[in-house]
Parts: structure tokens; C-alpha cells; sequence
């Protein structure tokens, strides 16, 4: 049976580097990065775990993408078929986000939509995500996010 990771990301130096990962880097003796990880680290390590497929997410929060859409896109055309994307949207612009949602899906690709609750800190309850959702079921893909989880230590 196939290994899916359904919460991964292939991550840029936005993201690797940004602040709210602090406390992650200090518990796990991770330094700052200097330059971009190559798509190949990502798909060893998937390797190594015997994982055959990774989600790979953007990652977009109130100060924009830490991972965009076409920077996942790119990913996933280095990954040999081991990635598939997942989009990420701005939450705060309904009509641009559902917009975009489509545009992943419809010429990127992508499998699936995630939101990070906690980065927006917006229960998955808030009517922000009820035009998103509904895009969802059009477009026939899942809604990802996370119920509970409440973030990086600060």
C-alpha cells in the first residue's frame, strides 16, 4: 500500500527563516538557512521513510505567502511524481482567494486546498472559509486544516 504525507512542505527561505519557527529551531538545533533547499533533499527524505507521494503545501498567512502557489508548482514539476500540490490562499480576500483556488487547481494542478488556522487566527468555523469551502466541493478537491492545534511555541 502507498505512503502518503498529507502535511508537508517543500520549504523556501521565507519559510524556513521566518520567526514563528524560532522556537522550532532552537529545540531541534536547526540554524538559519543560507540558500534554497534543492527539490532532491525533499524527495530523499521521503525516500528514506518510504513515503512514495507528498503533499506539498503552499503556505499563506495574513503577510502573504511564506510558499507560494507557483513556487509549489515548480516543486512538483522538479519532483519526479513525488510531489502533488495543495493550495494556499488569502483568506482575507474571499473572491481573489476562491479566484486563486481555481487557478491552482485548473492549470497548476493542485490536489487540494490548505489553511493554517492559527496563522490566521480564525476558527475554521469563521465565514471567511464558507466561499472556499463551497469552491472546494465545485472543484471536487478536500479542504485541509488543522482543528486545534494552536501554532509554534513563541
Amino acid at each position: 500500500m502507498p505512503v502518503v504525507d498529507a502535511w508537508m512542505q517543500h520549504p523556501t527561505l521565507r519559510h524556513s527563516n521566518h520567526e514563528m519557527f524560532e522556537s522550532l529551531r532552537r529545540w531541534t538545533g536547526m540554524e538559519l538557512l543560507e540558500e534554497q533547499l534543492p527539490v532532491k533533499a525533499t524527495v530523499a527524505a521521503l525516500a528514506a521513510a518510504d513515503v512514495e507521494t507528498g503533499l506539498s503545501a503552499a503556505w499563506y498567512g495574513p503577510r502573504g505567502p511564506l510558499i507560494s502557489n507557483d513556487e509549489v508548482a515548480e516543486f512538483v514539476r522538479q519532483s519526479e511524481g513525488r510531489l502533488r500540490g495543495v493550495a494556499g490562499v488569502d483568506l482575507s480576500r474571499p473572491v481573489a482567494a476562491v479566484r486563486e483556488l481555481r487557478r491552482a487547481v485548473g492549470e497548476l494542478g493542485f490536489v487540494a486546498l490548505r489553511i493554517v488556522p492559527w496563522l490566521w487566527e480564525l476558527p475554521p468555523t469563521d465565514r471567511l472559509y464558507y466561499p472556499l469551502y463551497a469552491a472546494c466541493v465545485d472543484l471536487g478537491i478536500p479542504f485541509c486544516t488543522q482543528v486545534g492545534h494552536t501554532g509554534p511555541l513563541r
